[in-house]
Parts: C-alpha cells; sequence; structure tokens
C-alpha cells in the first residue's frame, strides 16, 4: 500500500538493455483493443461517470456503527471494484507508455489517470477519516461481518492512517497538488529517461549510439573496454541533463518531507516501512546482520577480480561474465526454454509461466524509444499480467525473465480474492519473484549433466545478485537516507548528490572496487529513486533476496514428490496471504520465521557464503 493506504503496487526496475524492434511483442488486446479505441475511449467514460457518485456516497456514509453496517459494505463493495478498474487502467497505460516512451497520446493519458486518481484518493481520505472516527468496538463488530472480514486488514490499514493525516480538507488540497506537483516530477523523469540517447565510444571502433536502456545489458559485456565506454557514455549523457534530474529528485523529496511534520510523521522511514508491512524491529535486524557480513559479497569481488585479472574491479565490472563460456547461445528461445525447464520442479509455476510466453504476455524485444528496466503489472479486473523487459542475450536478462515471471504468478495465484486483498507489499511481492529466480540457479546446480561452465556462470549470477542485494541495495538505501537528511536543510546540488553517491559506494564496497572506477552518477540513472508512490524503493529487494534464499533451500531439501507437494502448497499460502497480513505475521504463520530476529537473516547469508565456498573451488579446477 502507498501512504494512501489502498494505493498502485508500482513497476520495479529490474533489468535493461539494446535496440530494434518495430513494435511490441506483448499482446494487450485482453486490456484494450487500443489506445483510442471504442471499448477504451467507453471504459474512460465509465470512470468519469461512476467516480463523483461514488464521492458523493462516501461524504454521505453514516457512522460506523451497527445501524450503518449495511451501507458501509455495499459502498466497500462499489469502492473495491472502481479501484480495481482503476489498476486496470493503469496497467495498461503502464504497458503502452513504456513501450514507446515517445507516444505522446498515452502521455497524455497517464497524466489523465492521475487526475481521475487523485479524485479517487480524495474519496478514499474521506472513507479513512470516517473510519478512524469510529469506536474499536464499533470497528471490530464490522469486520467480523461475513461480507467484511476478508478486507479486515486492509481497512485496518486505513484506519491507521488516519491517525497520522491532516484535515480532510488538506489531504484532499494534497491529493489535487500531486498530480501537478510530485506525479508531474516523476512523469519527466520517465520522459527524460525514454528519450535519452548516448554516445558508446569504444577504442578500436566507431562511435554508436544508443538509448541509455541499453547501458544496463553492456555492463554484461564480456570485453571490459565495452563496459567501461557504456558506464562512461551513460554518464556523460545524464551528466547532460544533470540540472533537470537533481530537481526532480530534489522536488519529489522535497513535497514528501514538506508533508510528514503535518502528518504526525516524524522520521521519514515510517512511511516505507508502513508500505513494506514491516515493523522497525524486521528492518534494522535485517539491515544490521546485511552490515556485519559485507565481507562475504566483497569476498566474492575480490575472486571476480582475480578471475577477469584485474586487482579489483570497477563499479562498471559488477556484472561482468566470467571469462568462461556456456555451451549454448542464450537467444530468447533458449532463455524461455531453460526457465521453463527450471520451473519443472514446481508444475504449477512451469505450467503458468508456459501459458504466459505461449498467450504473448511478454515484450522483450529490444527497440528504440523502450523505456529502461522491467516489471510486471497485473489488472485484477482480467486477472492477466504483462511483463515488460529487455532481452540482450545475457544470463541477467534470463534471470529478469524468470524474476518477472514470479510476480505474475504470485497475481495469478491471488486471482479469485477480493480486489483490496490482492495489493501486496512489495517485500513479499519481491520474496516470490526471487523465488523464481532461485529454482532457475538451484535447477543447473542440482543437474548432474551441468558442465562447469554452466555451474559457473549461474553461481555467478546469484552472486552477482548477492553483490546486488547485499552491498547495492544498502548503498541505495544510505544514499537515500543521506539524501533525505540534507534535503530536510535545503535542496540539494548535482555536485553534492555525487558526492553522497560516491561515499555511499566506499561504505558499502569497500576495498573491493577500484576508487578511482566508482560511479557519481548512479543517483541520476536509478529510476527507483523517482517512483513517486513508494519512497525507499530498495530494502524491500534485500528483504526479498534472502527470504527467497531461505525458501529456495527449503524446496530443494524437499526430496519426494509428497515434500515438494507440501512444501509448494504452503508457499502458496504464503503468496495468498500476502496482502491479508503484515510481513512479519504471513511469515510467522506459512514458514515458521521471525523476522525481527536477526539470526534469521545470518541464516539465509549463510546460504550465499556456501554459494561462495562452491564458486571458489570451481574457480581453482
Amino acid at each position: 500500500m502507498s501512504e494512501e493506504g489502498l494505493g498502485e503496487p508500482r513497476p520495479e526496475s529490474y533489468g535493461e538493455s539494446v535496440p530494434s524492434a518495430p513494435r511490441p511483442d506483448w499482446d494487450l488486446t485482453p486490456f484494450f483493443q487500443g489506445l483510442g479505441a471504442p471499448d477504451y475511449v467507453e471504459f474512460q467514460a465509465a470512470l468519469a461517470r461512476d467516480l463523483p457518485a461514488l464521492a458523493v456516497r462516501v461524504a454521505a456514509l453514516p457512522p460506523l456503527t451497527p445501524d450503518g453496517f449495511s451501507v458501509w459494505s455495499a459502498l466497500l463493495a462499489d469502492l473495491e471494484g472502481f479501484w480495481a478498474r482503476l489498476r486496470h487502467l493503469s496497467s495498461y497505460l503502464g504497458c503502452v507508455s513504456a513501450a514507446d516512451a515517445r507516444d505522446d497520446a498515452a502521455r497524455r493519458d497517464v497524466a489523465a489517470l492521475a487526475r481521475t486518481r487523485a479524485a479517487f484518493d480524495k474519496a478514499m481520505v474521506d472513507l479513512r477519516t470516517r473510519l478512524g472516527a469510529c469506536t474499536s468496538g464499533d470497528f471490530s463488530a464490522f469486520v467480523a461481518r461475513a461480507e467484511i472480514a476478508a478486507i479486515a486488514y486492509p481497512l485496518a490499514r486505513l484506519r491507521q492512517l488516519s491517525a497520522r493525516s491532516m484535515a480532510p480538507e488538506l489531504e484532499a488540497l494534497a491529493t489535487d497538488l500531486n498530480v501537478d506537483g510530485i506525479a508531474a516530477w516523476g512523469r519527466l523523469y520517465d520522459q527524460l529517461s525514454g528519450s535519452l540517447e548516448f554516445a558508446l565510444e569504444v577504442p578500436g571502433r566507431p562511435p554508436e549510439r544508443h538509448p541509455v536502456s541499453v547501458v544496463r545489458s553492456l555492463l554484461g559485456d564480456p570485453d571490459p573496454a565495452v563496459r567501461r565506454a557504456a558506464l562512461l557514455g551513460g554518464n556523460r549523457a545524464w551528466e547532460g541533463i544533470a540540472d533537470s534530474v537533481v530537481a526532480a529528485l530534489n522536488a519529489i523529496a522535497g513535497t514528501r518531507l514538506t508533508l510528514y511534520p503535518r502528518r504526525n510523521i516524524s522520521d521519514f522511514l515510517d512511511p516505507p516501512r508502513f508500505d513494506a508491512a514491516i515493523g522497525r524491529a524486521t528492518l534494522d535486524a535485517m539491515m544490521t546482520a546485511v552490515r556485519a557480513r559485507a565481507a562475504v559479497p566483497r569476498r566474492f569481488l575480490v575472486l571476480k577480480a582475480r578471475a577477469l585479472g584485474r586487482e579489483r574491479l570497477g563499479f562498471q565490472d559488477l556484472e561482468a561474465p566470467l571469462p568462461t563460456s556456456d555451451d549454448d547461445p542464450l537467444t530468447w528461445e533458449a532463455a524461455t526454454t531453460r526457465v521453463l525447464a527450471a520451473f519443472a520442479r514446481y508444475p504449477a509455476l512451469q505450467r503458468f509461466a508456459s501459458g504466459a510466453i505461449a498467450r504473448l504476455w511478454i515484450d522483450h524485444q529490444p527497440r528504440d524509444g523502450k523505456r529502461p528496466g522491467g516489471f510486471c503489472t497485473s489488472s485484477p479486473l482480467i486477472g492477466q499480467s504483462r511483463i515488460f523487459l529487455t532481452f540482450g542475450g545475457v544470463l541477467g536478462d534470463m534471470q529478469t525473465l524468470a524474476h518477472e515471471l514470479g510476480h505474475a504468478f504470485h497475481s495469478a495465484v491471488m486471482t479469485d480474492l477480493r480486489p483490496w486483498q490482492q495489493n501486496y507489499p512489495m517485500t513479499l511481492a519481491e520474496t516470490a519473484s526471487t523465488f523464481a529466480e532461485q529454482l532457475v540457479t538451484d535447477a543447473v546446480l542440482d543437474d548432474p549433466t551441468a558442465t562447469r561452465a554452466r555451474r559457473l556462470a549461474v553461481l555467478d549470477q546469484r552472486l552477482i545478485d548477492g553483490v546486488g542485494f547485499l552491498l547495492n541495495i544498502p548503498m541505495r538505501f544510505d544514499f537515500e537516507c543521506a539524501f533525505y537528511e540534507e534535503r530536510q536543510r535545503g535542496e540539494i546540488s548535482v555536485a553534492r548528490a555525487c558526492e553522497l553517491m560516491v561515499s555511499a559506494q566506499r561504505q558499502h564496497f569497500g576495498d573491493a572496487l577500484d576508487p578511482d572506477e566508482l560511479d557519481p552518477w548512479f543517483w541520476a540513472s536509478k529510476l527507483h529513486f523517482y517512483i513517486v508512490g513508494t519512497s525507499f524503493y530498495n530494502f524491500p529487494y534485500t528483504f526479498g533476496f534472502l527470504v527467497s534464499r531461505g525458501l529456495a533451500a527449503r524446496a530443494v531439501a524437499a526430496r519426494s514428490g509428497a515434500e515438494r507437494a507440501s512444501f509448494f502448497a504452503g508457499y502458496e499460502r504464503f503468496l495468498a496471504e500476502s496482502g491479508s497480513a503484515p510481513a512479519e505475521a504471513v511469515a510467522r504463520a506459512t514458514l515458521g520465521v521471525d523476522l525481527g530476529d536477526s539470526g534469521f537473516w545470518h541464516e539465509c547469508i549463510d546460504l550465499i557464503e556456501r554459494d561462495l565456498a562452491v564458486f571458489e573451488a570451481l574457480v581453482a579446477e
């Protein structure tokens, strides 16, 4: 949930890639026949028609007492239905605008949707104010009713939010200002990143022009000269628009920091923790364990540097492949075949993934105008998802495919639940997606016919992920903390943003990276800092990675058919309940773990250290 309580799960940026295919691969016709088609126009008109009436009904609600329970029940069902329709339209427009960031009609309709969502959010502000005004006894009696019990948790979160809200008229004003304020800065960043190009200048080769979306794939190129040229060229492009980008970052953070004290929020980490559905103890336990074990991923970087013939790696080398080649060329067809084979351990996931690929749910080809990043977006209205990524033929792109299919499967498990039950936090979303990645890696490691080269390649990728989630993500977290601390005292310059980023990189990577080859412009190139619906779009990734490692270990340990069936039944309960209770309660009930215990997080990091020992032995052979 966003700070408004029932917000839109935001598309995540995970992989990026390489140019040139005429149009998207996916089929969006189950959503609408097209932008501006009759079904699309009628859908928009129905939203515009129904919203004012809903707002009037919210304003006319009687107090939440037994006499008004039936009126409240009927209205909540209609509000849920409207929210599902908003999600449906948002998913569609997210796909269309990401597929071609230059599409003016899509940009126009994304802005119009922001205005519609703002009007709906104002009605939700009114609703949560009324929920906050009722007595605890009446609220408990209401959510115990058969037709309401399923959404007791989302309603309780709305009630919690009422305690940290401004007066209703001020919340309504803030919602209106969001459209042309904080949300507009986010849209500006999307437009800038979607149209930005850079020059790839590799010594001995003619310069090439590419969209910045290809930088991520080029950082996985086996040629170190290409990797360095990609990072330097991309950063020169970001430097050229740095004033606009830092203005966006200052505005996004500044808006939040202006509103927080007026909402009785004293800690800028409270809203992201609330969005993640975790408490302070859980975040502190995880981050404490991660910082204490930084030597594990750093040791991998030292080993990797030796394998690549370097004393120390540069930032551009973090995803560099090993100087050994896998035995199959990684075409799109080869990648999908490998992913589906890996999912054989979990037949329900394999069937689902096969259907998603066959039904054209994935846009994967490189293309000019395609936005950087990757995401999975779902519609509770039609029970379908769409996956956006740019496949450049590197192993990381295959892992991205598995990752996004994990998200889509999570949504599929929840299809029959009420719409508000399907709104789960990013922490548990990232657990599901990263778990799917773990299955791909474990399938190779468990395969006795797998070559040394393939085993090394997948272990290398998993340990690269370990570096990402145990060093890179905490680096982003600490950068954002430092940025928010300083932003409270005034605007931050381009130079200072670069200084804060380099400081965070040195703190987390230590001596494992060459101090002259860091990435001061990472704050500009990383979409996550500019997602306006959720601040600190970082630590849930570390949460998901570590919990998924624990889950994957259990899946591998389940050798018999009965054991596997039991494990996966429990896993699906974990997914299904992810929108119905705090993350700690879901993990305790379905996995039997205490997320507030740092020992749990150390056990998960132990699994990474075990992989590192296997990797070290394979490299030494």
